[in-house]
């Protein structure tokens, strides 16, 4: 739910949003001889507040991490070839 997001936040405050793309999508394939993924997703500098619960696929009600805390990094596009 916000997992990225929070990885772009710690990113920025450590001075290394240069290096999220390759946390995130391009070191663990590489150790693991896996093929990179060829989806992509975006990220925008857009505050917004992580909900304080969510319905899972199964119906199962979730409180995410960071629940109600305001954030400066969100995914606007997911997965997009």
């Amino acid at each position: 739910m916000s997992a990225i997001e929070l990885y772009a936040e710690v990113f920025e405050q450590l001075g290394a949003i240069d290096k999220l793309e390759g946390f995130a999508s391009h070191y663990g394939a590489d150790f693991y001889g896996l093929p990179r993924n060829t989806t992509t997703m975006t990220l925008v500098k857009e505050s917004w507040t992580v909900p304080e619960q969510v319905t899972l696929a199964d119906g199962t009600d979730m409180v995410p991490f960071f629940a109600g805390q305001t954030l400066q990094w969100k995914l606007e596009k997911a997965f997009q070839a």
